[in-house]
């Protein structure tokens, strides 16, 4: 099971990696969701300047999918 978070634009976790990852994980048969957000970059989940309203929205939206997918698999 798995629930990622990435951002659009990421030289950490590059498009084709996150690609990469999707295909593995439709491989698994396990469940999963991802979520691509514009107008951040990576850990904006945990760095986020919340006075900027894309990364409140993001670093909120992140936090609520991930606990109703937390909620719905565990």
């Amino acid at each position: 099971m798995a629930n990622c978070n990435h951002t659009e634009t990421d030289t950490i976790f590059p498009t084709a990696k996150r690609h990469e990852s999707e295909e593995i994980l439709a491989k698994t048969g396990q469940p999963y969701q991802i979520n691509l957000f514009s107008g951040v970059e990576h850990g904006f989940a945990v760095r986020a300047d919340i006075s900027k309203p894309v990364i409140r929205f993001a670093k909120e939206a992140a936090f609520t999918q991930a606990v109703a997918w937390f909620n719905q698999h565990l």
